[in-house]
């Protein structure tokens, strides 16, 4: 168990729950809290290799869950996931609840898919890659606030990013150019915890879903982030034309100044970004019958 001692609310019991009830059903459960993303893969892939364990679990946040993962490529040892983090997109996709009995049971007896890797600039992701408004406010947000207090450290990088003037991004779709002034690449079909995004794709999918936003003005983006939140967006691309979404396998990203990015909700530096859908495959492991989160 590869734990992210930063992920999350400060003192979440969540992990520690999961552990005694692994426990108790009989299995040895080792945990290990890497100091930095390198030590997770190192310790990843030792643990992998070594064949000790049935399975290795990321604790943490998807960006912990995308760490763990990438040791984990094309390997026969199964991830599993304690979802400890703020958004857990990735829980959401595969329908695990935040109970710690239900965690420990899809450990022990839930069934393994192979999730589909996509790469944004080379490096492996499981979710979605962004540039613009997203990338701006994981720029600006405060790692600290976030561990004290979740979600709502969001509120003030949001606002900073809704009052500045709209990024000009050029977006090359399979070989189509468009413009945009927000863009999400998405493997999966969640966004920021429970909204659906991208309905036309998903983490089994070998193929991705380019989410274009092409707000001229703040009021437009508002209105965009509330048909996100109401589970709407895809409507308005045939009612507003100010979002689209498209089937594709490979994206780039440019623009004439430097656009914060984004892969799984972790900063990723500043555009210009090559997204493809990857080859490589993720064994993961889900529950035997995924638990609605959503309605959407």
């Amino acid at each position: 168990m590869i734990a992210n001692p930063g992920a999350g609310l400060t003192g979440s019991p969540l992990l520690a729950a999961v552990t005694a009830c692994l426990e108790r059903a009989g299995a040895r459960a080792t945990s290990v809290r890497p100091s930095s993303p390198e030590i997770a893969r190192q310790e990843v892939a030792r643990a992998a290799a070594s064949g000790d364990y049935d399975a290795i679990v990321a604790a943490g946040g998807d960006g912990t869950v995308r760490q763990v993962a990438i040791a984990l490529l094309d390997s026969p040892v199964p991830l599993g996931i304690v979802p400890a983090g703020t958004g857990n997109v990735l829980a959401h996709e595969i329908g695990l609840p935040q109970k710690a009995t239900a965690i420990c049971d899809t450990l022990l007896n839930g069934s393994t898919i192979s999730a589909a890797c996509a790469r944004a600039n080379g490096e492996p992701f499981l979710l979605m890659a962004g540039a613009g408004f997203d990338g701006r406010v994981i720029a600006t947000l405060d790692h600290r606030f976030k561990s004290y207090l979740g979600k709502a450290a969001y509120a003030g990088p949001m606002v900073g990013a809704l009052v500045r003037p709209m990024d000009a991004l050029s977006v090359t779709v399979d070989g189509h150019k468009r413009d945009a002034s927000w863009v999400v690449i998405a493997n999966a079909r969640h966004y920021g915890g429970r909204f659906v995004m991208a309905p036309r794709t998903g983490i089994q999918e070998r193929g991705l879903q380019a989410i274009l936003f092409k707000a001229k003005n703040r009021a437009v983006l508002v209105g965009q982030l509330m048909s996100l939140a109401a589970g709407t967006l895809d409507s308005r691309c045939d009612s507003h034309g100010d979002v689209e979404m498209l089937r594709c396998s490979k994206v780039t990203v440019t623009s004439r100044s430097p656009v914060p990015t984004q892969i799984d909700g972790d900063v990723f530096g500043e555009t210009p970004l090559d997204i493809d859908e990857g080859e490589s495959h993720l064994r993961l492991i889900v529950p035997s019958t995924p638990h609605r989160r959503d309605s959407h």
